[in-house]
């Protein structure tokens, strides 16, 4: 590690954690500006009265997108009475394009998310809005409109994502959170974890998470809200600076 090769070097390292947050003034003035206000609004026409499960994320093969899409397959399966009730939007950024690894892993995506649609699809419900392209507005206004919150990662060092989520949404949305995001040391008490590799798992904390009652959304959604403002950018650079 580190710390033993500074020290091979007679060094001596010392390491230190420095959580970073989103900016929320930031975040609000993005959120109401005129391209996510109009994303916002094309969302909530196309979502209806439909319960919403969002993740944004790039495509990477830590993300693990494909077990989520997945756990979402599996409550279709088993319970029958969110088909038609629930709509998944993923919002997914091109990443490594040229790494085959990456090229067959978004392969790998595209074709889980046709099975899914032509499994579950009907004359007038989508199972699920997948969109693969970059466009801040559009994830913006998607974690706004959120009830749901999906967050899955195998490994990921923060995942900004699960910090914003609280302070853009307006609906008590739940955070469904892997341990495997380090986020999860800050933001566990309040949301509901998921196992990452657990596909059936996956299945039961999504179905948690939309049967979950308003006061308890509510609860939750307000300390996720008062975690994700702990640390912004300001106080990570202090931390920085402090340490020097």
């Amino acid at each position: 590690n580190a710390r033993a090769c500074a020290a091979a070097d007679g060094l001596e390292l010392t390491t230190f954690v420095a959580p970073l947050g989103p900016d929320p003034d930031d975040l609000a003035r993005t959120a109401t500006s005129d391209p996510c206000v109009a994303a916002h609004a094309a969302i909530d026409e196309a979502v209806g009265d439909r319960r919403f499960v969002v993740r944004v994320d790039r495509v990477e093969l830590s993300k693990n997108i494909v077990r989520g899409f997945l756990a979402y397959d599996h409550l279709l399966a088993t319970r029958p009475e969110w088909r038609g009730r629930v709509t998944f939007g993923a919002y997914v950024y091109p990443s490594r394009e040229g790494v085959p690894a990456y090229r067959r892993y978004r392969e790998r995506i595209d074709e889980v998310v046709a099975s899914i649609d032509e499994r579950w699809a009907t004359d007038d419900w989508s199972p699920i809005r997948y969109e693969p392209r970059d466009d801040y507005p559009r994830s913006i206004a998607a974690l706004r409109r959120a009830d749901v919150v999906l967050v899955n990662p195998v490994r990921d060092g923060l995942n900004l994502v699960a910090k914003e989520a609280p302070l853009l949404n307006d609906r008590d949305a739940v955070l469904v959170l892997s341990p495997g995001a380090g986020a999860f040391d800050e933001l566990a008490g309040p949301a509901v974890a998921i196992d990452p590799y657990d596909v059936v798992a996956g299945a039961a904390a999504l179905e948690r998470a939309l049967a979950m009652e308003p006061a308890e959304r509510a609860a939750r959604a307000d300390e996720l809200r008062t975690l994700a403002r702990r640390h912004s950018p300001a106080t990570w650079l202090d931390a920085q600076l402090a340490a020097i």
